[in-house]
């Protein structure tokens, strides 16, 4: 992987009241603020294909979008190219190998971990010096994960790990799903939408009145699809209502939450 560093060409936007921190504007514009308060576009729409705020408030990173074809199997276009924007208008660009796989900020934003490789797996790890670009440390992916030092693990490792382990939580885990499970099967067709109520919230994403997704209250990844007969009512024949009839629920399964 070869860093480079990079001025670059500012304008500061004019209006914008003074800031501390930097700022995503609703075009995908990244600002980050001048010496003097002031805040600076460093962006073009588009330019960004995913951009991150590291926990400082002052830098942030931007994988550069791709307008060519190619793309990792199960994911956006693959970049070789991330650049970092710093307080007072200052540019730093990573150009990696192999398609930056996943990437994140570390220690405060003081340096950024980058993954990349061609598989559905990392197959190299890196560490860079934020303010500089400098490389730290490189290696290959190791067979086991759990060997990976602390900065190069993703929060979903970092989380898994922290997770207590023993055959008491996990009879005790196991008894919290039964628990789960029992008022979920007293659900049936017949019933009405207020009857989820004690149990489950909706989620975002697609829907419509007959048809909606319900995620449990205590844990958002347990879900039911349920579709609905309408009420009759006077109101807006598009307005969900309490009384509509369940029709069909779905058993429950699991999935990651979506957002609207």
């Amino acid at each position: 992987m070869i860093a480079t560093l990079a001025s670059v060409s500012v304008c500061v936007a004019q209006g914008n009241s003074s800031s501390d921190e930097a700022t995503l504007d609703d075009k995908g514009n990244v600002y980050v603020v001048s010496r003097d308060g002031k805040q600076i576009r460093m962006t073009e729409p588009g330019h960004c294909g995913e951009t991150l705020f590291a926990d400082d408030g002052q830098t942030v990173g931007c994988l550069v979008a791709v307008k060519e074809r190619g793309q990792h199997p199960d994911g956006p276009p693959a970049s070789l190219q991330l650049e970092i924007y710093l307080r007072g208008g200052e540019k730093r660009m990573i150009e990696t190998r192999a398609p930056v796989y996943v990437w994140h900020f570390w220690d405060d934003g003081r340096h950024i971990a980058i993954a990349s490789g061609l598989s559905k797996r990392p197959q190299r790890y890196a560490l860079y010096e934020s303010a500089t670009g400098r490389l730290i440390e490189e290696f290959p992916a190791p067979a086991d994960e759990s060997l990976l030092p602390q900065w190069a693990k993703g929060r979903g490792q970092i989380d898994d790990e922290s997770v207590p382990m023993a055959a008491s939580l996990t009879e005790e885990r196991t008894r919290w799903i039964a628990k789960t499970l029992r008022p979920i099967e007293k659900i049936e067709p017949g019933m009405h939408r207020r009857d989820l109520a004690p149990i489950f919230k909706t989620e975002g994403g697609m829907y419509s009145r007959v048809q909606r997704t319900y995620v449990h209250f205590d844990c958002p990844f347990i879900k039911v699809d349920v579709r609905f007969k309408a009420a009759d009512n006077k109101g807006d024949p598009h307005e969900e209502s309490p009384d509509d009839v369940i029709e069909s629920i779905s058993p429950p399964y699991l999935a990651w939450s979506v957002a609207d």
